[in-house]
């Protein structure tokens, strides 16, 4: 009995241990399977190519969320191919959007300048300004002289802040250089004429790529931020053609308390977009003018910083009433290695975080991904379009800012075209008007007779 009861015993230990072991091992898989779900629903559905809706939220900063919304951009640009039967147009408007004219580089070599017939040139002319009401004699005046840096940027939040960047910068830098330089952000285009007519010495254009991103940024800036006024936007809105308030973001609110655009409005937007590329890509022909992309500015910061800050600070200015014959060489090549740290210095700092930068794309990109299905035909259509009329953005002048955009309801076109009139001002100290094309744009007269 006593054989038979221990037996018994150590059959129910044995039971109890094989249950307690399979107990584990069930726990142990259900773990295992937890965590196996967490990296799948993280890794590959947010990164997978399968996906249409792109995780980008809750950006912290980090290379890695950095890395997420640069594959997110990728695969937007994807999603939309602004000319899928003929990539030969996708890549001339990318061409001309990012046209640039750096100086001692685009200006050296055998290009013809198509305006003038003449040898291409990167004007760097520092204007005096007429300033008729002060009376201050030509001496005086030259005593104020100041380089004038325009930030060129398409309405938007995504530019906006870029351009906020670059203020913080250039602000920095001339501080430590001594050198006083006068920033203007707008987005404007520079009146027709050659390079003393505009009144810049340098200009920055930012480009907000893919094409789709850039629609989408400006439709829920123009309805936030831009006033229904209806005198060629700042041209006469209160006496100034710049931005004012580079401090404007979109966040969670915004987004969701806007309407959709509709169909008619996003066709709008895209075609007001290619005209303003080919009105700056006209620009570049003569002027010294840098171009910026989104990519390059979210992949490598500091360089591109580096690049901006040597093609501002490049002493190679054309001051308007000095003797050119009389600056020494090495005051023209000043300042011409020091920036690489500069740039390091302050993208490292808190006013050169691209946090802000991140935040916005992130929001955007989540919108422009969700509607990309229901306007993806109508911006390839819009931009098959708008190269036809534009000759693949060389025609001059440029399709007027004002043709067709009644069409729109919502406002937001009329909105972005007032932004984008040229700065064809009377009494303006630097610009000068000389091309009717401007001043019909002023008038909103897209006929222009």
């Amino acid at each position: 009995m006593v054989t038979i009861s221990s037996k018994a015993a150590a059959r129910r230990r044995n039971g109890r241990i094989k249950l307690v072991a399979a107990s584990a091992t069930l726990i142990l898989l259900i773990l295992i399977g937890f965590y196996l779900l967490q990296w799948f629903t993280s890794s590959v559905l947010s990164n997978g190519s399968s996906s249409t809706s792109l995780n980008t939220g809750g950006i912290k900063g980090s290379p890695q969320s950095k890395q997420r919304i640069l594959v997110s951009l990728t695969k937007l640009n994807e999603l939309i191919q602004l000319s899928p039967d003929d990539t030969k147009k996708e890549s001339i408007f990318l061409s001309t959007a990012t046209k640039e004219c750096i100086p001692g580089r685009d200006d050296n070599g055998k290009d013809i300048n198509p305006t003038t017939h003449r040898k291409r040139e990167c004007l760097r002319h520092v204007p005096l300004g007429k300033h008729i009401m002060t009376g201050e004699d030509l001496e005086e005046r030259m005593k104020m002289q100041r380089p004038r840096i325009g930030i060129m940027i398409t309405p938007g939040y995504i530019p906006t802040t870029v351009a906020k960047w670059i203020r913080h910068a250039l602000k920095q830098t001339g501080d430590s250089i001594h050198m006083d330089i006068e920033i203007l952000t707008t987005a404007h285009v520079p009146v027709y004429g050659y390079g003393k007519s505009h009144g810049y010495s340098k200009l920055i254009r930012v480009v907000t790529l893919p094409l789709p991103l850039a629609v989408n940024d400006a439709y829920y800036y123009s309805m936030n931020e831009l006033n229904d006024d209806n005198d060629g936007g700042n041209n006469g809105n209160d006496g100034s053609f710049v931005m004012q308030n580079l401090d404007a973001i979109l966040d969670e609110t915004k987004l969701q308390y806007t309407v959709k655009p509709s169909s008619q409005t996003v066709g709008s937007i895209t075609e007001l977009l290619l005209r303003w590329h080919c009105r700056l890509s006209h620009v570049a022909a003569h002027t010294a003018e840098l171009t910026l992309t989104l990519d390059n500015i979210l992949k490598h910061p500091t360089d591109t910083l580096e690049t901006i800050l040597t093609f501002v600070w490049r002493q190679d200015w054309e001051w308007e009433g000095h003797n050119h014959d009389r600056i020494k060489r090495e005051e023209r090549e000043l300042y011409p290695k020091i920036w690489k740290g500069a740039a390091e210095e302050f993208v490292a700092s808190e006013d050169g975080s691209l946090q802000p930068l991140l935040n916005q794309v992130s929001l955007l990109l989540s919108s422009s991904t969700s509607d990309a299905t229901t306007f993806g035909e109508t911006i390839q259509q819009s931009f098959a379009s708008e190269m036809t009329k534009s000759k693949d953005l060389t025609s001059w002048p440029c399709p007027s800012f004002w043709d067709g955009v009644d069409n729109d309801y919502s406002g937001a076109a009329h909105k972005i075209a007032n932004e984008m009139t040229p700065n064809c001002r009377d009494g303006d100290p630097y610009a000068r008007c000389t091309v009717n094309k401007d001043r019909c744009e002023v008038k909103m007269d897209a006929m222009c007779k």
